[in-house]
């Protein structure tokens, strides 16, 4: 294999599996499976570390995640993007701004209702006015979507067929970076079809060529994924061959605040007491913490 030259989801199930000693090219390739670890198991609880790391950075500055786009209404619903976690603020085609609405105050049937009113539903907002097909600006406030590693199923000019294990959803990987981790290239992903299929910005893809997608969060904590996963997984799962450490768990905080303080900037120094007083770590029976999702 080439060197890596991002913490790609292919290099972060690599160190995790050193962490977990269970190791080889084999079990990271899934040719062989006779490991006690799945590599489905092992990138979910990648993307589980991912989404606490999010958490931390989310809780101090979460003005660093604002995003915008055009949504228009069919049918008075507003379909969310992929990468949305909450709503900073809506707005009509006029600049005016679109309220939340309390499910108790909408309007009852043979009421014009409103569109400068809105409430959620599932992945979707609901204009309170029936029939509206308006054109509204979302603020929003932008969550990581998950990565993913394999082999490619099929590729050439500027396209690249992921593995199954990749998500089916359209347009879900659009902007992210992809390593080919076999022969050594990283791009961008410019389309991404519910088939599988990435346009790639500039590269050309082939079949049997093992990639790894690399975290939406900031590269200060990109180290840091691996070993939160170890962490939760030797705190939580059976199978694992010994807990973490106190050592290793004081270890791992110290590099979050410094890496959490490094992408916050100077200024905004904080000590680790006060982020793991925000997040309340539950000390459990045992030299280990057991850490929540």
């Amino acid at each position: 294999m080439a060197d890596h030259t991002y913490e790609n989801c292919y290099k972060i199930l690599e160190d995790l599996r050193h962490v977990l000693d269970e190791h080889s090219d084999g079990l990271v390739q899934a040719t062989d499976t006779s490991g006690a670890f799945k590599n489905a198991y092992l990138i979910t609880e990648i993307n589980r570390a991912m989404r606490y790391l999010f958490g931390v950075l989310f809780k101090r500055k979460p003005e660093q995640f604002i995003s915008n786009t055009s949504l228009t209404a069919s049918s008075s619903v507003l379909t969310l993007p992929w990468d949305f976690a909450a709503v900073a603020m809506l707005r009509d085609s006029n600049g005016n701004n679109v309220l939340p609405i309390d499910v108790h105050l909408l309007h009852s049937e043979g009421v014009t209702g409103s569109k400068r009113l809105y409430r959620r539903v599932g992945n979707t907002l609901v204009i309170d006015q029936d029939g509206v097909s308006d054109t509204y600006t979302l603020y929003y406030y932008s969550k990581p979507r998950e990565i993913t590693m394999g082999e490619s199923s099929a590729g050439a000019a500027l396209s690249l067929t992921l593995a199954s294990s990749a998500k089916a959803i359209a347009d879900y990987y659009n902007g992210m970076t992809i390593e080919n981790v076999t022969d050594g290239w990283t791009d961008t992903i410019d389309d991404y079809t519910a088939a599988r299929v990435a346009t790639l910005a500039a590269q050309t893809g082939a079949a049997s060529k093992f990639y790894g997608i690399v975290p939406e969060i900031p590269e200060p904590l990109h180290h840091l994924i691996a070993p939160r996963a170890s962490i939760h997984i030797r705190s939580s799962n059976p199978k694992a061959k010994n807990p973490p450490t106190p050592v290793e768990i004081a270890a791992f905080n110290d590099d979050l605040a410094e890496a959490v303080n490094l992408w916050g900037g100077m200024q905004d120094d904080i000590p680790i007491e006060e982020i793991f007083e925000d997040f309340q770590p539950q000390l459990h029976s045992g030299p280990f913490l057991a850490w929540g999702n």
